[in-house]
């Protein structure tokens, strides 16, 4: 299998070294040329590479080039994002494949989060960080328009929001699933500098240590989650997930209603956001959650006094 890839990244090379004219990269065309793109000496120039080296690449011999060394003939090739993520690929470094760009969701995709209403959807990035979603999934646990988007994310929500982890009936089901997935992901990407911020933040938890520590990793896909909505009450949702083709980084989630109550209330959701008036409801759950969270605090007084007098 070595010997497979290692060839056809040398034919994948000459493709793209064809494709390449002279005045694409700077270079006079000259006038006695015998290959329609550029030289292989040209390629190892601009690549700051051996020639002699840049050509056993090319004759699919395996001399292991460095993640730096493709990057710097990725960039002398003009190659896309989507020819990089191949070139690292063949290369012998299948995690950036799935980075093979910026975390960019295209229009496409955006339009699709609307046309699934009312179904609740979203975008996520490898660190389960939702980057887009449609207006039912902005109001499914807690108005994602009220988070600033570096806290955009489940893992973040999930230990730190009181809001969003009361919505799920098994939180703790739930957070125990989300670290497995997490873990799982983390190791597809190690190299991405983002898992360092998420993790050193996380790790203040006792709770995240221990679930993390635990080395569980899985999907789980297609279980059924009994979430309670502010607004319309008890929604039992199946959520599927999509790699998106176009961005290999890119996850397309959309929550699945399970029986026809659920629906209707969704239904319902997505029409009280149609007529803005989620926003007066949105201001009743505020000031009933502020209460809330008065009363614990008096009960816990309470409870400290009751201490005191014993």
């Amino acid at each position: 299998m070595a010997h497979v890839r290692t060839s056809e990244l040398g034919r994948f090379l000459r493709s793209r070294r064809n494709r390449v004219r002279p005045c694409d990269v700077g270079l006079p065309a000259g006038t006695r040329r015998r290959v329609p793109g550029l030289r292989r000496e040209e390629v190892a120039v601009l690549a700051n590479i051996g020639t002699s080296w840049y050509t056993w690449l090319e004759q699919g011999r395996d001399v292991q080039p460095s993640e730096s060394v493709l990057e710097a003939i990725a960039e002398a090739l003009l190659l896309d994002r989507e020819e990089r993520a191949h070139l690292f690929l063949l290369g012998g470094y299948p995690d950036r494949v799935t980075r093979p760009g910026i975390s960019a969701v295209d229009e496409q995709l955006r339009l699709l989060l609307d046309e699934v209403m009312p179904l609740p959807a979203m975008i996520t990035d490898p660190r389960y960080t939702v980057l887009a979603y449609n207006p039912v999934e902005r109001y499914l646990l807690t108005d994602l328009d009220e988070l600033v988007p570096g806290d955009r994310n489940c893992a973040i929500q999930a230990f730190e929001n009181a809001e969003w982890t009361r919505a799920f009936s098994a939180i703790d089901d739930h957070k125990r699933m989300l670290v497995a997935k997490l873990r799982a992901a983390y190791a597809e990407s190690l190299e991405d500098p983002e898992w360092n911020l998420l993790l050193d933040r996380l790790n203040r938890y006792p709770e995240f240590r221990k679930l993390w520590e635990s080395g569980d990793v899985g999907r789980a896909p297609g279980q059924v989650k009994s979430i309670e909505n502010p607004y319309v009450g008890t929604l039992k949702l199946r959520m599927t997930t999509m790699i998106a083709q176009e961005n290999q980084r890119l996850t397309f989630s959309v929550y699945q209603p399970v029986d026809s109550i659920t629906r209707s209330r969704l239904e319902t959701l997505a029409g009280w956001i149609a007529d803005g008036s989620i926003e007066r409801r949105r201001a009743e759950v505020l000031a009933c959650l502020a209460v809330d969270e008065t009363d614990d605090a008096e009960r816990s007084t309470v409870r400290r006094l009751r201490a005191v007098g014993e």
